[in-house]
């Protein structure tokens, strides 16, 4: 069938065909924009892990002599809400390392967290529903979210987290509304895309207000262990005692990406509705990847690679701050993350970071993600994230240099918009 051709003897767009809800469908900015990454760009663009925390060969030699000794299972279907000998382990590490607790119906295992967001929309959104988000927030939840076309109430954030007493006000606005504040959802170590921690004190008053205005709390930890200070605060869900945190993460940044297992910790009543959304189109996640997982959690590998990939995060962290304190011009400010891959930038609010990109990527080979596609209310124009998880510290350093030429420009207005485009084509 081609694009223009007659659909069942009659001329059509192929469009009719589609729901309605295709048209919520956008590509990520930040996809987008790695394809314009070419191979002597230094990127600040993308989050991927840096291969070097990946686990150790020999290691993974042992788990693949594990996973023989239990290949007929491993090889075939399993069960939706995931492997019980995988989740055991998982509760015990959670206990262990989080001061989570759970039941073995509590848990249940995704492709990777993403999943974990989307199939959280589609079991709690209806159309018209007041979510609320930070400003900025993470882009592919809102991708995500974006299917079940919810009404987002935007908080902005400060340098650390969320405004918890702004939320308070939105909460209060719409309280006795025929559709009030369903849910909260944030990230509260290593923020998305800023970087920041908030402080137990918010912590306690976030649960108080889901408590007192009966919302529910989507606690997304993908950068949860990539700390770089040992004061840092209890997850939501540790400090949970009403079952109103839903709680997501993933291995994604502590094992692998290429793994694609991620998992979800709420209530059994909460999760039953969640296990059939997942088991409609997914079925089950892989007994393989489980196998794997399940052995490093059993040896505690996972528990020592942590130690170890957070010395190599910090020192990245650590050259990009020094980098940015001594290039970067005045007029910009940035946060001074404790936890995640990601340094937020805040410039004139006079400089669009989208159309500024294009000049990096031709001029100075330097590339970063635009703000404007974190805000949920389309501001934070004059933002730009800046990930320091993939490059080494040296190249750090170097972009950092060359980025801040090309913000000073900006700042002093030396830019020609008007051909910027084209110059980079």
């Amino acid at each position: 069938m081609g694009g223009d051709s007659n659909v069942s003897g009659r001329d059509s767009s192929i469009l009719e065909f589609f729901a309605a809800r295709v048209d919520r469908m956008r590509s990520s900015e930040i996809r987008e924009l790695l394809k314009l990454i070419r191979r002597d760009i230094i990127s600040f663009a993308g989050g991927a892990p840096d291969p070097i925390t990946f686990p150790q060969k020999d290691q993974l030699n042992e788990a693949m002599e594990y996973i023989s000794q239990n290949y007929m299972k491993a090889f075939q279907y399993g069960i939706t809400d995931g492997l019980p000998s995988f989740r055991e382990e998982l509760i015990k590490f959670m206990e262990r390392n989080m001061g989570i607790k759970a039941s073995l119906n509590e848990v249940l295992i995704t492709l990777g967290s993403q999943q974990a967001i989307e199939v959280l929309g589609k079991v709690f959104i209806n159309k018209g529903d007041k979510v609320a988000v930070g400003l900025p927030t993470y882009i592919a939840a809102l991708q995500a979210f974006n299917l079940w076309r919810p009404r987002y109430i935007g908080v902005p954030l400060d340098f650390e987290g969320m405004r918890v007493d702004l939320l308070e006000a939105v909460v209060k606005k719409y309280r006795n509304t025929s559709k009030p504040i369903k849910f909260v959802y944030v990230i509260p170590t290593g923020q998305n895309p800023t970087g920041t921690i908030m402080p137990l004190e918010r912590r306690k008053y976030l649960l108080e207000l889901a408590s007192k205005y009966n919302f529910f709390i989507i606690e997304d930890d993908p950068y949860g262990f990539i700390t770089f200070s040992e004061d840092i605060p209890p997850r939501l869900k540790a400090l949970d005692t009403e079952g109103r945190v839903i709680y997501i993460s993933t291995f994604s940044k502590i094992f692998a990406p290429g793994i694609r297992i991620g998992w979800i910790v709420a209530t059994s009543e909460v999760m039953r509705y969640l296990s059939l959304a997942i088991q409609s189109s997914t079925l089950c996640p892989p007994n393989l990847n489980q196998y794997m997982l399940e052995f490093f959690l059993k040896k505690r590998y996972l528990d020592e690679n942590i130690i170890r990939i957070r010395k190599i995060y910090k020192e990245k962290r650590d050259a990009m701050l020094e980098s940015m304190d001594l290039y970067m011009p005045d007029k910009v400010e940035w946060t001074r993350p404790v936890a995640g891959f990601f340094v937020f930038a805040y410039l004139p609010d006079y400089i669009d970071t989208k159309r500024l990109l294009y000049y990096a990527l031709e001029h100075e080979k330097v590339a970063y993600v635009p703000g404007r596609g974190f805000y949920a209310d389309g501001s934070g124009y004059n933002t730009m994230r800046l990930s320091y998880s993939l490059p080494p510290p040296d190249q750090i350093r170097d972009g950092i240099r060359r980025l801040s030429r090309v913000v000073a420009k900006a700042i002093r207005k030396e830019i020609d918009y008007r051909t910027i485009e084209e110059a980079a084509v």
